[in-house]
């Protein structure tokens, strides 16, 4: 009887294994994805989960994917990881060993990403993660975790290179960032960029994250009298330094920001004093970029439209989860196979520009290293993409007027 059961049992457990093997040879490629639905992430996860969706339904109104001769359907399954590392972890293994899912997509958050790929690792299954881009996720020696993000540091290069193509050119650079682990990447990326461009970099300063008065750090910029200001920071940190520089009449001839000028209180509070600030976005709807998949970002974006209604408002948290789901495809495509270890490296092999974002290629880590992402500055009240050129919507302002002939 004994012998009977045992034998039942690994009966069983192969074909469980089969199984989980077989839906993409069924004509259908299984996606997991546990994103925040509830919880402090929520906002950001439904926009990651909208992504997908669009996506999904994108590829599998067109054909679906093919590989070795076949079409394949996709099929997506979602958990709500509640916005905790812990709950997306343990569904992670419930998307791998209970649905069977083939691939994984990423959730909201670097947090949340760094716990769930050490599964997708631990099963060998790949994930695209969308929106992660701390370090830490990249730096364990995985291979089956990629990421569409570029590293923080990147987020401010393109702000540097758009200041090499003006006329006069800017010389001089004072950067200061909030003492907090994204400004300061972003800070750090900004400033060795300037570095290897050619400008002098006169400072280069920590001020304590949450402060609300940097009068004292902000007079020793306008005694060093820089082109450019570089500030690193989030959206008080913005508001704050353009009203100090106001305040005590600093002048630099480019104002530079990480975050915070693209948030429409900047505009809302400070009104005319907003004027010719730039910020670096990773992805806009206006950028000009066309693939074989949506055909141009202007269709892409009308896609999300199509299915969530025309005033539906297409932003970089979701254009980034479309793609991951790109990314798969193309892959898919490339290796003519859905056999994991030949779409692993296919998809390192990629380098590509996309309707949904700027341009993707991936190091040994699985990071995105390509760019140019777009820069934005505030003209007349408004967002206009300024940089590269390629996209562009209008011509960079500068120099900043100084304040007094505002």
């Amino acid at each position: 009887m004994k012998k009977i059961l045992v034998s039942i049992i690994l009966i069983s457990v192969l074909l469980v294994g089969l199984v989980g093997t077989a839906f993409a040879s069924d004509g259908v490629i299984k996606i997991g994805a546990a994103v925040s639905l509830t919880g402090k992430m929520a906002y950001e996860g439904r926009l990651v989960k909208d992504g997908y969706e669009v996506w999904a339904d994108w590829v599998n109104s067109h054909g679906g994917i093919n590989a070795g001769g076949k079409n394949y359907e996709v099929k997506m399954v979602y958990y709500d990881d509640e916005s905790t590392p812990v709950r997306g972890a343990k569904l992670t293994e419930k998307l791998i060993t209970q649905n069977k899912v083939d691939f994984l997509f990423g959730p909201f958050s670097s947090s949340i990403t760094f716990a769930t790929t050490a599964i997708g690792e631990k099963y060998g299954k790949i994930t695209i993660a969308p929106m992660a881009n701390a370090t830490k996720v990249y730096e364990r020696g995985y291979k089956n975790v990629f990421s569409v993000l570029p590293p923080a540091p990147a987020l401010m290069v393109p702000i540097a290179h758009m200041a090499k193509t003006l006329d006069p050119q800017p010389k001089t650079a004072a950067v200061i960032s909030a003492n907090d682990l994204f400004p300061l990447s972003c800070a750090e990326g900004f400033v060795d960029s300037l570095e290897e461009l050619g400008f002098e970099v006169l400072l280069f300063e920590k001020y304590p994250a949450g402060a609300t008065d940097i009068s004292a750090l902000l007079t020793k910029v306008k005694d060093l009298n820089p082109d450019i200001l570089g500030v690193a920071g989030y959206t008080a940190d913005a508001l704050m330094v353009m009203r100090q520089c106001k305040e005590l009449n600093i002048n630099p001839q480019m104002y530079a920001f990480s975050v915070g000028v693209m948030i429409p209180s900047f505009v809302e509070e400070l009104g005319a004093d907003a004027e010719y600030a730039f910020e670096g976005e990773w992805w806009l709807p206006t950028m000009k970029v066309e693939d074989k998949v949506f055909g141009s970002t202007a269709g892409y974006v009308q896609a999300c439209k199509d299915k969530f209604g025309e005033d539906y408002e297409v932003e970089y948290h979701v254009s980034g989860a479309t793609t991951a789901g790109i990314l798969l495809q193309l892959a898919i495509e490339k290796a003519d196979s859905v056999e994991t270890d030949k779409v692993r490296d296919a998809l390192a092999s990629l380098d590509v520009e996309l309707s949904t974002w700027p341009a993707l290629a991936f190091n040994e880590k699985g990071q995105n290293i390509k760019w140019p992402h777009p820069v934005i500055q505030v003209q007349d009240g408004k967002y206009i993409l300024v940089y590269p050129e390629s996209s562009q919507e209008g011509a960079p302002i500068y120099p900043t007027p100084e304040w007094k002939d505002r």
